[in-house]
Formats: C-alpha cells, structure tokens, sequence
C-alpha cells in the first residue's frame, strides 16, 4: 500500500531536482499528486456502469491521490470519468461516451503480436527482437449488438505522447495488468499491476542521481 507522505516526500525532491519542469512530460503534472477521489463517487461509478476497478488501482485513488504525478504526462484523475470517451463537446458527445462507457464492461481481448504486423503497430523492430512476448494486438471478438472497439474493457490512464497512451485491463483474462497501446489495437506489456507500474515510477524518482543524469540528457538534447 502506497503511502501519500512518501509519495509527496519524493515527489518534492523531484521538485527540487528538476524545478523547471524539464524532463519528458513533467510540465504536465509538476510532480503534483492530485487529492484522492471520494469512495461514493468510485462506487458510484461501478454500479452505474457495470465494471468494478482493479482493487489496487481503486485503492490507490481513493486513497493516496486521484491523478496527477505518474510516467510521461501523468495520470489523469478517475473524478473526470464522466466526461471521458469523446474528444469534444458538440450534440454527438454523450452519445458517443455512453458507447465508450459499455466497450469499458466488454472483456479485453489481445494475441500476440505477429513478427510480419509490427510496422502496422509502430513497434520498433529491435525492442519486438529482445521482448516479443510482450506485444500483442487487439482480437476483434464478434459482437451482433454493437461494433466492438479496442477499449473492450481497457481504461485509459495516461498520455504518453506521440500518439500512445497506457491503461489498465478492467476485464477479462488480464484484469489488473497495465499495457502501453497507440490507440489502434497495438498494445505493449507494462507491469502485472497498478501497484507495480506506479512503483517503477517511484522508484526512478528516488534514484536521485539518475533522475539528475536524466535531466542533463533532456538538456542536451535541446541544446544541439
């Protein structure tokens, strides 16, 4: 169990050691952990919707801090959920986010990746080479009531750029486990838990000397 002191503790440090915000992302979340969400509103969620969170992740949220500092971008907070599912606000909005809201109870269906697909899910070659068991592509299931999509139980939880983004598997198989997608049934392994991917991340901002050594390469970097 996370503790909301050592996470703060060590996102000050981060803070301190990276004050303009310059690493990857940092600008968007500051090494801020937002305010856990109330219990009633997660629960509330749950009923109305039909799917129950990973207890570590709900935890986690309800607990130690509702969004905010986390890799890349960080974490958006599960207390926007009802306005999550469409990119814009216009007549077709809650329409298209009740659907999105269903694809959320389906159960997330993946195989591995084929060594002829990778292009197709902009998978670099050389990481696919050392880890092939960790990519994989979304296995579109039938569905006579409605057009499956790749979110079939796959939540979103963060942005990493370029057109990828994170999750976590509400249902199915691998409940828990977090991947890496770009959005177009590409998906990459990241950790068997929430508790486990949050933990890498705080673990890299408590190597305080990688963490600086990382800052002086992003800085290089926009200096050439």
């Amino acid at each position: 169990m996370f503790s909301r002191d050592r996470i703060e503790k060590l996102l000050e440090k981060a803070r301190e050691i990276d004050s303009g915000f310059e690493l990857f992302g940092a600008k968007a979340h500051q090494y801020r952990l937002g305010p856990p969400v109330p219990e009633e509103f997660v629960r509330d969620v749950e009923e109305k919707c039909g799917f129950t969170l990973p207890e570590d992740y709900r935890r986690f949220i309800t607990r130690a801090g509702d969004g905010g500092a986390g890799p890349d971008y960080g974490i958006a907070p599960f207390g926007e959920f009802w306005k999550k599912g469409y990119f814009q606000e216009d007549q077709f909005a809650e329409h298209h986010r009740r659907g999105w809201r269903r694809s959320l109870v389906r159960p997330f269906s993946i195989r591995p990746l084929l060594w002829e697909e990778r292009d197709s899910c902009m998978c670099d070659p050389e990481v696919y080479e050392m880890h092939p068991e960790h990519f994989f592509v979304w296995e579109r299931p039938e569905n006579e009531w409605e057009t499956p999509r790749s979110t079939d139980g796959f939540f979103c939880l963060g942005d990493k750029g370029c057109g990828w983004g994170y999750g976590i598997v509400l249902n199915g198989e691998k409940r828990g486990q977090l991947f890496t997608t770009d959005h177009e049934g590409g998906f990459a392994w990241e950790a068997y838990s929430f508790d486990e991917f949050y933990r890498g991340y705080l673990e890299r901002l408590a190597d305080t000397k990688a963490l600086q050594r990382e800052l002086e390469w992003w800085r290089g970097r926009f200096k050439r």
